[in-house]
């Protein structure tokens, strides 16, 4: 990994599913524990994951054939039955991806600032998060409906900056869909793609997203944070 350089932030803002968290076990069981529910056949974990972050409209499109999803009320019964499995489920198998514990307690300990800001919504992240010993460090915590425009709009971050009362160039935004970069680049924070998330299985090649930084896993994220790798 070529040597990055550390840019010694005030402030990192967090992308949750697919950057922080590897929550794809549990959105895929609760798809196709619905469409199960609902008498279709469950989906693979392979063709799940093209649409993981999506949301659970398009993920349940996958397993119901397209003559019937106006029938099946995919917008709304089954989206449903999906968000209320989800959240009776929401940590059984999401874990943080390897690395991220340690790095936030390390940048807590050099007293920068962090934040989540999501396109779950804000409940779901809440109850998500308060499973984990980093929840208490986590200053602000920001999701789709929380604000008027949820990412690819700028409006979360520039939201979220203003609370921590820091700057977009002294501001990290991390996430690994190409919205994040989106909403991170037009409120000229310092955009980092996390390659170790699922948007590169959504939205083509992160290369093309035009990220300041593309980041292969946690170990580059620390080193361009604190200028470490361990």
């Amino acid at each position: 990994m070529a040597r990055l350089p550390c840019l010694h932030p005030q402030a990192v803002i967090f992308d949750l599913d697919g950057t922080l968290l590897d929550t794809a076990p549990d959105i895929i069981a609760a798809c196709n524990a619905t469409l199960e529910h609902f008498g279709y056949q469950p989906i693979s974990e392979a063709l799940a994951r093209t649409k993981v972050t999506a949301g659970m409209r398009e993920m349940l499109k996958l397993g119901v054939p397209v003559a019937e999803h106006a029938s099946a009320d995919i917008e709304g019964v089954m989206r449903s039955y999906f968000a209320q499995y989800y959240v009776e489920h929401i940590c059984v198998y999401t874990k943080p991806f390897a690395g991220i514990t340690d790095l936030l307690d390390d940048l807590k300990r050099q007293q920068v600032k962090l934040a989540i800001v999501t396109n779950k919504y804000e409940h779901m992240a809440q109850e998500l998060l308060q499973r984990f010993a980093f929840y208490p460090d986590l200053e602000v915590i920001l999701g789709c409906d929380s604000i008027t425009h949820s990412k690819p709009h700028p409006e979360p971050i520039l939201k979220t900056m203003e609370q921590l009362n820091v700057q977009p160039y002294e501001t990290v935004y991390v996430g690994d869909h190409l919205n994040d970069i989106m909403a991170a680049n037009r409120a000229k924070v310092i955009s980092a793609a996390a390659l170790w998330g699922y948007g590169g299985n959504e939205c083509g090649k992160p290369e093309s997203w035009h990220a300041d930084y593309l980041l292969p896993d946690v170990a580059a994220l620390r080193q361009l944070t604190m200028g470490t790798t361990s």
